[in-house]
């Protein structure tokens, strides 16, 4: 018997099988509706209200559709199959998630119900069927895998079954991404957001469906049908789609036809081709732009023609890569290169290289680029670099562009080149330097050293003219000095290092001499300022260090060490040793202990000399950097006059009279063992012999331990000490003191224990680690000699790390006080930042090296550089290798944290941009999130895992778990380690395959105060896997209904609350497992608090407004007063919560409300009508709040970022009637963050224009003249120059230019609707102030016209539409040099179009002749066709609409030539026609229009001439348009006319000489042409009225012989 399918159908029959029928699907709304005229009566009208377009009726229905198939079991009748067979595709669409789930529900009934009937309707839905299953929404999807999984209950069966559907599958993705938003949605009925949701989902579903279809079946059987469905134009421009979810699907589809039939592609390769790289590489790719690489890179890798031949390839991607990695990971910079390694190689030139390199540094730099992503991204420069230096055949102007200022900012770094701030590993690269410097190109070569000639001279400058001491800026100075010496000999080191590696061309001898004469030429030039200032600029002496550290070779020259400790000269070695110069003139003494020992030895002890002669403290500082040295600690055992000096300092301490130096020094003495043990002797015994049993004991304790910690034997030698030590530490553990108990009692736990002696360099080692000061050695020498030494054999691993107990110590002041609020809206931990409390101790001064870090800090570099080294890790003890992740792990936490809130005084000192620490942070946390990764990739027994193993891993998870047991600040950072490694096993991994019991092994997701960290992190581990745990469901009912009796005075609240919140965030928005009514009840909780605001903190007002988030979608169909609360809480939280010391405090609760108001605003349509209603009677309200959220102050960090994206998103939606006063709104304009800008200008921008046309009434009426707000006119006070910002600093567009530009764009919206009297009153008010000049000044100085290179606008891609409109928020998303050339060619065009008067006084006054000549055909070429097309359709508009003339005048006659750029104007008179014509030349407004006449009708040929003249003044003179002129040539005729009467002889108004009637008779009073009176008296032969007869005698002959010629 052959096997069947589910379905009846045997697998390989083909007659009868799916396969046998065609599928029917039609999406769009205006398919003709099924017969329902057989429909049973019980559901007809139902079926009938699927066709409507209310997706509350259409859920209805089919909830009415659902009970009637329940009922009817078996018993349905073949007319509702055939109906729901018609409509199910079109209702599985639908915007409605309701509808979309109940319609695949409703299938899945009716194949229960109907199974053998349905089996024949099965072809025709399986399209919509299985397309239901890739639908975002997880219920929808859901609900159609239930109906899939319930028959085909195997893979081999659902695989079956993709098989034997595969013809109706392609058929009806064909026909889904054919269709339209136009064809899905009827846009009489929807709006434009929900007609394109429901055509990206219909498309995204059939590109899954393609995507899937490939992945099982087998390509010969698809591929004729998928060739066709390949050749869709629709589906390859979804590339440019505005849905990153299609995008992402349609490259991931491009990669997998690549990977199994590329063939298919090559008949459309070609529109392919200029779909993803003209149109793809140009469109946002937010979220998709790492699958649009990967997909270029793997096409262009198969089909390199894809590329084309008219433009180099490089100039194709240069748009999309100026938007920087666009929201993707750093990976997204490892694919990029791996894509530009992979284009087709063509000529080019340096242009089009200096270009392209331009645009790498755009998106390196780009705004929203991470800064994790910086070393990966400078990395791809760099290649880039290196390639094109090859390929281009560049000169030396394009390494000066492109690579010098990368060295420069290194070296002498500048604001100017802050851009160029780049990761020192990438700067220090020996093989960019060796490339360059052995380039073909003589002049590239010489390029190199000119470069670092110009640096020397910059550096040696630098040095000369750092500080003086009485400067109060002197210390920064003189670091900044240290800190470019590191970086000049950090550098040169690297490099001298690899060219001594293998055989040195000349080339590279070359590049040697240079770096060394440079190098030696600093050296010299640092001594001589030391020497002549006493040796007081520190700065130089660090620099002598560094070089001593990186290029000792250098520093070996015996002169130069002689004019450095110049021993003949016993006042400059005091100098020496009295100037804050001496810790780096000590270093550099060190590196002569191995290479000129006898010298080392004599210098060292002339300094000791020195130092014991001067004055006490300066004494025992100086004697405290000597000692210090590895090679001196003989040398100071030997020299009497130390040890006297040692044994002083000692007792002084201990006798409680020793200040913070003298116990450095002490320490030192100890740590370096630069003491005898006899001298620690007589120390010892004097001590004891002097110590009382009295709370004054505390120094004396403190020196003793110091003595034993590190001599434990040293006391019980001699038994009298010691009995007498023992004895009265015995009575010291008795006071009531607890300090000096503890102390005594922690020296007598030290006393009897011994160990083995170390090496002095390990000593070294950790004392450098466990202690930080200016003059601790740098990290770099202690890996380096950690390696060296391991690598010797001659000592345990374990001994060259940290030591875990002194790391925790010194981590702990840190651990103190409670992190910042505002980190848990950068956080996933979230609100568990709440929860953490500080222990109000004050954190000591804490110490820190030449670069700021503090001891942790610098424990944590030199670990993490460690553990990334070769040394064998493996052979660490467990539990030191496990405390070492840990405490790793904690203090990059800790520094990332920092980081983000930008704050001073923590690990590092400072972490602004640009700074060194900033970039030690971003590097510190790589090499950690490596480490973490690299565990997860070995722990391989993951998923089978019950934590029963001994993995790092599983052992790291447990070891955390124990530190999370409470509430404190490393109970918080313990869960954040946790999370960190969860993340890093699911994601390498997945979750464990007995996921449920491993939780439960765990014992951390419950409801436990004590757990509540521990539950967060795998909460926030594990994320969405964790959405099928049965555990986490039951965790999450428990918490819900916890909530359901909170009351905000209680303390247990805030934890449920935070835990509540992140277990819902496990799940997908509405799909939480926890009855409805429960969450009501939480709401109903929650929103009661509300009544009383000020019992809550802020913290719980964030979590409350969080929580009525995360309830909202399950809740949102409530009735009651819980959404007139919520919206009123926010806006009291906005409004009458008091502002802290601290704007950074309230940004957690800011943000919630925030997110809660925009998720009730943006309620869907099945929310309740008293939400619905809450939200509109508080609009205004709620805008209100906005407003003055907007004006609140700020702080620059990435949290206050974050919460500004976000308002700035809400206030663009802010009704206009809601925008109120806009007097506060224009200082905003002028803000420094960029968001607060936009948002203000977005409201004035809109609110302007509508205040303007009231104000144009209330002028006119009050008959005043109208001025601009002296508010908006204030910011036009400091007009930018060029000369005040560098090129670079430019480019970014800085928020000062950019406020100055927005500032004449909002005064160009108050001319838009202003009246033209309005219009010429601010047109004086400018005038009047001069603001125009200055503009125009900058605005050509930016383009380029006042050095004669104007901005080439086809060449950037400035259309006409760019000039015309300006939009500011798909300008924040171009580079800032794009921005702003944007903003100034619309800017002009707004200029020319409402100000085009006071633009041509400019241009006359203009005294820039080489600006004028650049200007006028510039102008022409892209302005004046756009200004002359907008004027003529302005007086077309304008003559269409003129107002109904009154009693005896006519309308003007207008006719429009646009190919003759022509208006032509005519009167009617007496069926005659005055007429003119205005002429507009191609380069207005520029050029000025001529006014000529046509005809001349009515007036004389001095009057005629003197209106044409009038309109042609009105145009060009008084800002006036050409509408205003035929207003003015109207006016004059009606005016002239007005009261004319007809000759009573002819009976017309105008003669044939165009004159009008002029002679009136004195009788009857009747008015006559003198022609035609002239012509009667001829005619009649007497001088007589021809209507009165009365005689008319005053014409004379003079005026008949007029008449006559």
């Amino acid at each position: 018997m052959k096997r069947t399918t589910k379905f009846g159908t045997p697998l390989g029959s083909s007659p009868g099988g799916f396969g046998a029928f065609s599928s029917s699907t039609t999406l769009s709304y205006i398919t003709p509706p099924p017969d329902l005229s057989s429909i049973p009566q019980e559901v007809v009208v139902p079926f009938k209200n699927l066709l409507k377009k209310d997706s509350i009726t259409k859920a209805k229905a089919l909830d009415e559709i659902l009970s009637y198939v329940r009922g009817h079991n078996g018993e349905l009748d073949e007319s509702i199959l055939d109906a729901w067979a018609h409509l199910y595709a079109r209702v599985s669409i639908d915007n409605s998630r309701t509808v979309r789930e109940l319609s695949h529900t409703l299938l899945l009934e009716l194949l229960k119900s109907a199974r053998k009937r349905m089996e024949r309707r099965i072809p025709s839905m399986v399209g919509p069927w299985l397309a239901g299953t890739f639908d975002k929404d997880r219920v929808v999807s859901r609900a159609a895998t239930n109906g899939l999984s319930l028959f085909l209950d195997t893979k081999e069966k659902g695989n079956k079954f993709w098989v034997k559907c595969q013809a109706q599958i392609l058929k009806y993705a064909t026909e889904a991404v054919l269709e339209t938003p136009d064809t899905l949605s009827d846009e009489r009925s929807s709006t434009k957001e929900d007609s394109l949701a429901k055509y990206y989902r219909v498309v995204s579903s059939s590109l899954s469906l393609v995507l899937n279809l490939m992945d099982k079946v087998e390509m010969p059987v698809i591929e004729d049908a998928l060739a066709r469905y390949l050749e869709v134009e629709a589906v390859w421009s979804m590339a440019a789609a505005e849905d990153g979810f299609v995008r992402k699907t349609l490259f991931q589809l491009l990669q997998t036809v690549l990977d199994k039939k590329p063939e298919l592609l090559k008949p459309r390769l070609s529109q392919i081709g200029k779909i993803l790289i003209a149109d793809g590489l140009k469109s946002t790719q937010t979220g998709s732009a790492g699958d649009l690489v990967k997909a270029l890179t793997k096409l262009t890798q198969t089909f390199p023609v894809v590329w084309g031949t008219k433009s180099h390839p490089l100039q194709r991607v240069r748009p999309f890569v100026e938007k920087g990695s666009q929201g993707s990971s750093s990976a997204y910079w490892q694919d990029l290169d791996h894509l530009l390694k992979a284009l087709p190689e063509k000529g080019m030139s340096t242009e089009i290289a200096t270009s392209f390199l331009k645009s790498v540094r755009a998106g390196i730099t780009n705004r929203l680029e991470p800064r994790t992503n910086a070393p990966q991204a400078w990395s791809v420069y760099m290649n880039s670099f290196m390639g094109l230096l090859k390929a281009a055949e560049p000169d030396a102007s394009f390494v000066q562009h492109n690579l010098f200022p990368l060295l420069q900012q290194y070296l002498q770094p500048t604001p100017d080149l802050l851009a160029w701030a780049s990761p020192a590993t990438i700067t220090l690269s020996p093989k960019i330097w060796r490339a360059v410097a052995s380039h073909p190109d003589p002049d590239i070569r010489a390029s190199v050293g000119e470069e670092w000639e110009k640096l020397r001279g910059a550096f040696l400058l630098q040095i000369t003219n750092s500080l003086p001491e009485v400067s109060k800026d002197h210390q920064k100075s003189q670091q900044a000095v240290a800190i470019s010496g590191q970086h000049w000999f950090g550098l040169v080191g690297a490099v001298l290092a690899d060219l001594g590696q293998g055989t040195e061309t000349a080339e590279d001898q070359a590049l040697r001499n240079v770096l060394t004469r440079a190098s030696i030429a600093i050296l010299k030039g640092s001594l001589e300022l030391l020497v002549r200032r006493n040796y007081k600029p520190f700065g130089a002496a660090s620099v002598l260090q560094s070089a001593f550290e990186k290029v000792p070779e250098l520093c070996a020259e015996h002169r130069f060490i002689a004019a450095l400790f110049p021993l003949e000269d016993s006042e400059k070695l005091t100098l020496i040793v009295t100037s804050p110069s001496l810790p780096y003139l000590v270093s550099c003494l060190d590196s002569l202990s191995s290479t000129l020992p006898e010298k080392f030895s004599t210098i060292w002890a002339a300094l000791v000399d020195s130092a014991l002669q001067s004055q006490p403290d300066v004494a025992v500082a100086a004697a405290n950097a000597l000692i210090r040295l590895p090679a001196a600690t003989k040398l100071a055992q030997r020299h009497e006059a130390l040890q006297v000096s040692l044994v002083a300092a000692w007792l002084a301490c201990a006798g409680g009279n020793g200040d913070a130096s003298s116990w450095e020094l002490c320490e030192s003495s100890l740590g370096f063992g630069t003491i005898t043990d006899g001298s620690l002797t007589a120390i010892t015994a004097d001590i004891v012999r002097q110590l009382d049993v009295s709370e004054s004991s505390g120094p004396a304790l403190k020196a003793l331990k110091l003595i034993t910690e590190e001599k434990p034997g040293l006391v019980s030698q001699h038994r009298a000490t010691h009995m007498d030590l023992v004895t009265k530490l015995l009575a010291l553990t008795e006071l009531e003191d607890k300090d000096v108990s503890v102390q005594a009692a922690a020296l007598q736990a030290h006393l009897d224990q011994k160990v083995a002696g170390q090496s002095p360099l390990v000593k070294i080692i950790q004392n450098n680690l466990e202690d930080a000061a200016a003059s601790s050695l740098s990290l770099d020498v202690l890996v380096q000699r950690a390696i060296s030494t391991f690598k010797s054999g001659s000592v345990p691993i374990e001994e060259l790390f940290p030591s875990s107990n002194a790391w925790l110590t010194e981590l702990g002041p840190f651990l103190q006080s409670a992190p910042n609020p505002s980190l848990s809206l950068t956080s996933s931990m979230g609100g568990a930042y709440f929860l953490a409390k500080g222990s109000g101790a004050k954190r000591r001064r804490t110490r820190r090296d030449a670069k700021g870090r503090s001891i942790p800090a610098r424990m944590a570099v030199y670990t993490s550089s460690l553990l990334m080294s070769e040394l064998p890790l493996t052979s660490l003890p467990e539990d030191f290798h496990l405390e070492l992740l840990y405490l790793l792990g904690l203090t990059v936490e800790l520094a990332a944290d920092q980081l983000t809130t930008m704050e001073t005084g923590g690990l590092w000192e400072t972490v602004g941009d640009g700074e060194d620490a900033a970039n030690e942070i971003q590097d510190l946390t790589t090499l950690s999130q490596k480490i973490i990764n690299d565990i997860a990739v070995e722990t391989t027994n993951w998923r089978g895992g019950d934590l029963s193993g001994n993995t790092v891993a599983e052992r790291l998870i447990k070891f955390a778990l124990q530190h999370s047991q409470d509430f404190s600040t490393a109970s918080l950072y313990s869960a954040k380690v946790l999370s960190s490694l969860l993340q890093a096993l699911v994601e390498t991994h997945g979750v464990p395959t007995r996921l449920d019991e491993w939780l439960a092994k765990l014992g951390v997701v419950k409801v436990s105060t004590k757990t509540t960290f521990a539950a967060i992190a795998v909460l926030v581990g594990f994320g969405e896997a964790l959405g099928s745990s049965e555990t986490v469901k039951t965790l999450s009912n428990r918490v819900v209904s916890e909530m359901i009796g909170a009351m905000p005075g209680l303390e247990r609240t805030l934890y449920s609350i935070v835990l509540l919140n992140v277990c819902l965030s496990v799940y997908n928005a509405g799909e939480a497992p926890v009855d409805a009514r429960k969450q009501t009840l939480a709401l109903k909780q929650i929103t009661s608090w509300t009544d009383t605001p000020d019992e809550m903190s802020d913290s719980l007002a964030a979590e409350a407004c969080k929580g009525i988030l995360r309830v909202l979608p399950s809740v949102q169909g409530v009735y009651g007063p819980y959404w007139e609360q919520a919206i009123g809480f926010c806006i009291k939280l906005w409004t009458e919560r008091e502002v802290p010391a601290h704007p950074t405090t309230r940004l957690p609760y800011v943000h919630a409300s925030l997110k809660l108001i925009a998720a009730l605003v943006e309620a869907p349509e099945d929310a309740s009508d008293d939400l619905t209603e809450a939200v509109a009677q508080r609009s205004q309200d709620i805008s209100k709040g906005l407003i003055e959220l907007l004006k609140a102050p700020r702080e620059a960090t990435q949290p206050s970022l974050i919460v500004d994206t976000i308002l700035c998103r809400m206030l663009e939606r802010i009704p206009l009637g809601h925008i109120g006063d806009l007097e506060a709104l224009y200082g905003l304009v002028a803000a420094d963050s960029r968001e607060i800008q936009t948002a203000a200008f977005g409201l004035l921008h809109r609110a302007l224009p509508a205040v303007q046309e009231q104000l144009s009434v209330d002028i006119l009426l009050e008959k005043k003249d109208a001025s601009l707000p002296d508010e908006l006119l204030s910011l036009l006070l400091d007009a930018p120059t060029l000369e005040m910002y560098p090129e670079e600093v430019l480019d970014q567009f800085p928020p000062a230019v950019r406020s100055y530009l927005l500032a004449w764009h909002l005064i160009f919206d108050a001319y838009s609707k202003a009246s033209y009297k309005v219009q010429n009153d601010y047109s004086e008010s400018l005038k009047k102030q001069n603001f125009v000049e200055p503009f125009l000044n900058f605005v050509f100085d930016v383009l380029g016209h006042s050095a004669g290179h104007p901005l080439n606008l086809d060449k950037e891609g400035l259309t006409p539409d760019f000039i015309r409109s300006y939009d500011i928020k798909l300008a924040n998303n171009e580079t800032g040099e794009r921005n702003m050339d944007w903003l100034l060619i619309h800017l002009l065009f707004l200029t020319l179009k409402y100000i085009p008067g006071l633009f041509r006084m400019w241009f006359l006054d203009c005294r820039s002749k080489q600006t004028k000549v650049a200007l006028q055909p510039w102008l022409e070429k892209y302005f004046s066709p756009l200004i002359i097309s907008d004027v003529l359709d302005a007086v077309v508009e304008w003559a269409e609409k003129q107002e109904e003339p009154v009693e005896d005048e006519k309308e003007l006659q207008v006719k429009v030539s646009r190919a003759a750029r022509e208006v032509t104007a005519g009167y009617e008179i007496d069926e005659d026609q005055a007429s003119i014509v205005i002429r507009i030349p191609p380069a207005f407004p520029l050029a000025t229009c001529e006014v000529a006449s046509i005809k001349r009708v009515a007036v004389g040929e001095e009057k005629w001439k003197n209106w044409l003249l009038a309109t042609q003044g009105v145009i060009r003179f008084q800002n006036g348009g050409i509408i205003d002129g035929l207003s003015t040539f109207r006016r004059n005729i009606v005016g002239s006319l007005k009261g004319q009467t007809e000759c009573a002889i002819c009976y017309s108004i105008v003669a044939s000489d165009k004159m009008l009637p002029d002679k009136e008779c004195g009788t009857c009073h009747h008015s006559y042409h003198r022609i035609c009176l002239y012509k009667w008296f001829q005619n009649s032969g007497r001088n007589s009225c021809p209507l009165c007869r009365n005689p008319i005698d005053y014409l004379g002959m003079d005026t008949k012989r007029n008449w006559k010629t």
